[in-house]
């Protein structure tokens, strides 16, 4: 039987060549890999891969790459990429921290398991995964308006799954107070007369 993340990928899956690295809906627009910093050989998990086509792109630049994906959906249209060294989980996010015993120099999500997850239970899993100095970066559009002080779950559009929403400085409280250090904030505009949304991407140190 299908899950609301199945249905979700079935709708959303890429069609076609390899997409752009980006942290933001437009495909190809603003910042791509080099806002990780990342020496050549670094080891790079993202929770919510899809159908990695980011993963990729860390491979074509040097670094081994692992994603995660609570839905197998777009873990097996990832078989795509053909014999790439690319290690892929089809698991929760946070059951996959909490058993893997690999450490990772870079940890990101793109509208992926951060934005679906209680912070309370998944940072501090992938503060424990982080190597000492390595990087997390967690790219999600702003909250829409809202009277509530800090991280809240809601359910966008009536659906079933939560999301967790809040102010970039909500976000930098939470990474802190879960032990990461030097919280920084990207805004990044969306294309000029596109219409669209800004997004934020929150990064932090191990």
């Amino acid at each position: 039987m299908s899950t609301p993340w199945d249905d979700f990928a079935f709708s959303n899956l890429p069609e076609g060549p390899l997409q752009p690295f980006s942290w933001t809906p437009y495909a190809g627009h603003g910042p791509g890999l080099e806002l990780l910093g990342l020496d050549e050989g670094s080891t790079v998990l993202e929770l919510g891969c899809g159908r990695a086509d980011r993963l990729v792109h860390c491979i074509n630049a040097g670094h081994r790459a692992v994603g995660v994906d609570v839905s197998a959906v777009p873990i097996a249209a990832a078989g795509c990429w053909g014999r790439l060294d690319l290690t892929l989980h089809h698991d929760d996010a946070t059951h996959y921290l909490r058993n893997t015993a690999e450490s990772f120099d870079a940890v990101f999500s793109v509208f992926g398991a951060h934005w679906f997850t209680d912070p309370d239970l998944l940072l501090p899993r992938i503060r424990a995964r982080l190597r000492e100095g390595g990087i997390v970066a967690l790219a999600h559009v702003p909250p829409e308006e809202h009277a509530d002080p800090g991280l809240y779950a809601s359910a966008p559009d009536g659906r079933t799954v939560l999301r967790w929403e809040g102010e970039s400085v909500h976000w930098a409280y939470a990474l802190q107070y879960h032990g990461f250090e030097r919280p920084a904030v990207t805004a990044i505009e969306p294309p000029y007369g596109s219409g669209g949304v800004r997004t934020i991407v929150i990064t932090a140190w191990g």
